[in-house]
């Protein structure tokens, strides 16, 4: 099989599961949030010692649950009259919210194993099983796409949004499914419906890029139409480009990306720095997932900065 997109991760991304809030995002952050996943709410003030204990064990152990649930911080000092309205009488002061409703907290610092136990509690309490469920489903959908069993992909995709209808990873990887069917026309309208914070999502991001380059791919030879004359030519860097956009219609990552490589190293600034243009192009439509685009930006990082 070849090269292949990978269209989601396993793990939520979690860039937004530990913030920083206030009063007037607190509904956004936690009510709202919460109707999803559980949602800890960590209460500190700067002057408070025991919270300087408490707050990293809660990141570090947020993190380590990769998105099972989201930690928001208020700084009490900051925020009074929320803390006034949710009762906070001590420091540190954590609760839990699920469904937009406080399920369960603590006062006072307390040990990691004790921590990590109230988690267990709340997440059990919140469905956590559920979730595992709904991450394993998106991994299916993930494998079948990846097996290039595109149709199977797409309605397991299909179920994951009936289930979740703004996830934007869900809603990529259904996309991702309609363009390798050649169903275009469906990628278009699904992105027109999409608000304008969903479209700077980095999958939706990785949609784009890719339904972009699904069309340009369409108008791409065969390899083997263009091998023969870049060997003989190989400082002809329009051959080379054109080999590359042949590679990438046939689903060749790896080669059309290291004959771009070559055209960047041979001369930079070929037809106003269009080869490194392109590489760009490609990692926005592979996604940071793809172990591929990691590899392929240190590369370039290593040529330029040769």
């Amino acid at each position: 099989m070849n090269d292949n997109d990978p269209i989601i991760s396993s793990d939520q991304s979690i860039e937004n599961i530990i913030v920083d809030s206030d009063t007037a995002s607190f509904n956004t952050d936690v009510i709202e949030a919460s109707k999803s996943i559980p949602v800890l709410v960590d209460f500190w003030a700067d002057w408070c010692a025991p919270c300087k204990q408490l707050t990293p064990i809660l990141e570090s152990l947020v993190k380590s649950y990769k998105g099972q649930l989201k930690l928001v911080k208020i700084d009490t000092e900051k925020n009074q009259e929320l803390s006034q309205q949710l009762q906070i009488q001590s420091l540190p002061t954590v609760y839990a919210f699920y469904e937009g409703q406080p399920i369960d907290g603590f006062s006072g610092a307390m040990p990691e194993n004790e921590v990590k136990k109230f988690i267990n509690k709340v997440i059990e309490a919140s469905g956590g099983n559920k979730l595992e469920e709904f991450r394993k489903a998106i991994e299916e959908a993930e494998k079948l796409y990846n097996e290039e069993d595109f149709e199977s992909a797409l309605n397991a995709f299909s179920n994951l949004l009936s289930e979740e209808a703004n996830n934007a990873k869900i809603i990529s990887g259904y996309g991702k499914c309609l363009l390798k069917m050649e169903r275009g026309d469906e990628v278009k309208e699904l992105l027109e419906g999409l608000e304008e914070d969903m479209l700077n999502d980095k999958n939706i991001i990785s949609l784009v890029a890719l339904s972009e380059l699904e069309k340009s791919n369409k108008m791409a030879g065969s390899p083997e139409e263009f091998l023969s004359d870049v060997n003989a030519n190989p400082n002809d860097h329009e051959l080379r480009f054109k080999l590359a956009e042949a590679y990438l219609a046939s689903n060749k990552k790896t080669d059309a990306l290291e004959q771009l490589l070559t055209i960047v190293k041979k001369d930079r600034n070929w037809e106003d720095d269009k080869a490194r243009k392109k590489i760009v192009e490609l990692l926005d439509a592979f996604g940071e997932d793809d172990p591929i685009t990691s590899k392929t930006r240190l590369k370039l990082s290593s040529i330029i900065f040769a």
